[in-house]
């Protein structure tokens, strides 16, 4: 996905004010990772970005734990993200 195409996407859904580059480069971090084919990193961030609202709380109150504060839409967004590029890699041929 292009950055005008993920910026559309994100931005229409979105309610939080992330800034764009920001997000972008979230965006493509994510998409290293996954493009890595590390198995273990792809199963745990799979796992992440299926987890019901509760159990997401409950990940970010670890994080928090760990030092990386997030808020609630940031959670949120990074989670939208996250599925975003997942699916950018899904070969739907």
């Amino acid at each position: 996905m292009k950055q005008k195409e993920f910026n559309k996407v994100f931005y229409a859904w979105s309610k939080s004010n992330l800034d764009q580059e920001k997000a972008w480069q979230i965006y493509v971090s994510f998409n290293k990772i996954i493009k890595n084919k590390d198995s273990n990193m792809m199963e745990y961030l799979e796992r992440i970005a299926s987890l019901p609202k509760k159990d997401l709380l409950k990940w970010r109150t670890r994080l928090a734990e760990k030092g990386i504060e997030l808020t609630p839409d940031q959670v949120t967004d990074y989670v939208f993200i996250l599925s975003l590029a997942i699916m950018d890699t899904w070969d739907l041929t």
